[in-house]
C-alpha cells in the first residue's frame, strides 16, 4: 500500500515569530508501518497536501486542538475519493462524536501497539471503528524516520530548526491545563539510555527539543541522561529541569541551551529559579500562561515588570487553553465557562473561556498588551539572537542550512 501520513496546519498566534519545526508523532508512525509499504509524510505547516494525490491509507495526526477542524476537512476531501482515513494523536478522541463521522477509523492512546494491526486491517479493506494502544513498553519506541520529513527544509532565515527528541513519556504531576496525562499515563516511563544514544546519532541538527512532558520527574533519569546529550554534542532545550545546583551544573556542562518556564504570577520561588539557571549559564524562555482564575486585570502590568526584572531571555505569551481531557477543561463545562466549541480557536490566542476575574475582552487585550509590551525596547528576532550567542563555540552554535 501506499500510505500518506498527514499533519495538518493550524493558526499560529500572529505575534509570534513564525518558525516551524518538523513534527515527531507521523515520524514515529512511519517507523512503525512495515517497510513493504511505502510511506509518504505530508507536513501542510511546510507546503500544501496535494488532496489529489493518490493514496491507499491516509493517516492524519492531531497534536492540538487547533488542528482538528483542519484535520476533518482534509479526512473529507480523501474520503471523498474512496480513500479510507485513519486519525490519531494527542487530541484525536477528545470529540468523537464530531470526529467518527469523518474518518474511517480512530486511533486512541499510543501508536506502538496498534498502527501495525491498523495497516493490516486497511490492505484487507476491514478497518475498525476504533483502535485503542495500550501504554508501550519504552523499548517498543522506535528511531522515527526523519529523512520522511526532508528535515533541511525546516529553516528560519538559513538557520536549521531544532529536531524534537522524545527521551520518556508518561507523567505524574497531573497540571491543571495538560491533557498528557490522559494519553500518556502517570507513570514515568523513561526510554533505554541505549536507544536515546543511537537517536541522537542520527538527528543531523546540532540543536535538539526534547518534548518529554517533564524531565524534572525523575533526578536519576536526568543524570543518565544529560551525560549522553553532551557526548552527542548537541545544545538541547527542554522543559523544566531540577533545580538541585548540582544537576543544573550537569545540565549546563553537556549541552543546556534554555528551558521553558511556565509562568502565571510573579513570586520570589520563581524570580530565585530563573536567576539560578542564569547563574549556571542556561536562559530561560518565559511560557506566560494568561487567564488562570488567580489573575484579574492587574495582573498584566504586574507579569511585565517581573519579566524584565527577572531578564527572561525570551517569553511567549498564550490564553490558557482547556485543552479537553485537563482537569481545567473538565471543571470549566461543569461550571458553564466554555464560551464555545470552535476547536480552531482554541490555539492561545483567542479568550474561548469566561475568566474568573475578568472579561473575556479584558483578557484578550492584556494578552495584546503583553506581547506588544515585551518586545517594544527589544524585538523577538533580537532577543533570539542573543540566545544564540551563548552558543558561541560551543556544539549547537547556528549554522547556515545547506
Amino acid at each position: 500500500m501506499l500510505i500518506r501520513l498527514v499533519f495538518p496546519a493550524w493558526e499560529r498566534l500572529a505575534s509570534q515569530t513564525r518558525f516551524i519545526l518538523p513534527p515527531l508523532g507521523v515520524a514515529l508512525v512511519a517507523a512503525l508501518t512495515p517497510r513493504e509499504h511505502e510511506v509518504i509524510i505530508c507536513d501542510e505547516n511546510l507546503a500544501p497536501v496535494d488532496l489529489s494525490a493518490e493514496a491507499d491509507l491516509v493517516g492524519i495526526s492531531v497534536l492540538l486542538a487547533a488542528q482538528l477542524p483542519r484535520a476533518l476537512a482534509l479526512a473529507d476531501a480523501f474520503r471523498s475519493r474512496g480513500i479510507p482515513v485513519v486519525l490519531g494523536g494527542l487530541s484525536a478522541g477528545f470529540d468523537p462524536d464530531l470526529v467518527r463521522p469523518h474518518v474511517d477509523a480512530l486511533v486512541l492512546g499510543e501508536a506502538e501497539g496498534v498502527w501495525k494491526q491498523v495497516v493490516r486491517d486497511a490492505a484487507r479493506g476491514r478497518l475498525e471503528p476504533v483502535y485503542r494502544g495500550p501504554a508501550a513498553a519504552p523499548s517498543r519506541i522506535l528511531l522515527p524516520r526523519r529523512e520522511l520529513l526532508r528535515p533541511g527544509l525546516y529553516n528560519y532565515r538559513g538557520v536549521r530548526m531544532m529536531e524534537l527528541v522524545e527521551t520518556s513519556r508518561g507523567c505524574g504531576q497531573d497540571c491543571f491545563i495538560c491533557a498528557v496525562p490522559r494519553l500518556y499515563g502517570r507513570r514515568f516511563r523513561p526510554r533505554p539510555m541505549a536507544a536515546v544514544e543511537r537517536e541522537l546519532a542520527a538527528v543531523e541538527s546540532e540543536r535538539i527539543y526534547l518534548v518529554d512532558a517533564s524531565l524534572e520527574q525523575s533526578e536519576a533519569h536526568q543524570r543518565r541522561l544529560f551525560p549522553v546529550l553532551g557526548a552527542a554534542r548537541k545544545a538541547w532545550v527542554s522543559h523544566p529541569i531540577s533545580m538541585r545546583p548540582d544537576l543544573l551544573a550537569l545540565a549546563a556542562r553537556h549541552g543546556c541551551w534554555y528551558v521553558y518556564q511556565g509562568v502565571v504570577s510573579p513570586s520570589r520561588a520563581l524570580a530565585r529559579k530563573i536567576r539560578l539557571l542564569h547563574e549556571h549559564g542556561i536562559g530561560v524562555e518565559a511560557a506566560v500562561l494568561l487567564g488562570d482564575d488567580s489573575q484579574g486585570p492587574d495582573i498584566f502590568p504586574r507579569l511585565l515588570e517581573f519579566l524584565i526584572e527577572t531578564g527572561t531571555d525570551i517569553a511567549d505569551f498564550t490564553m490558557l487553553v482547556p485543552i479537553p481531557g485537563s482537569p481545567t477543561h473538565e471543571r470549566f463545562r461543569r461550571e458553564g465557562r466554555l464560551l464555545h466549541k470552535d476547536w480552531g480557536l482554541y490555539n492561545g490566542a483567542h479568550a474561548v473561556f469566561q475568566p474568573a476575574r475578568m472579561s473575556p475582552e479584558q483578557l484578550e487585550a492584556g494578552y495584546h498588551y503583553l506581547w506588544r509590551e515585551y518586545y517594544r525596547e527589544k524585538s523577538q528576532q533580537s532577543r533570539m539572537f542573543a540566545l544564540f550567542r551563548r552558543l558561541e563555540g560551543r556544539p549547537g552554535a547556528p549554522r547556515p542550512s545547506a
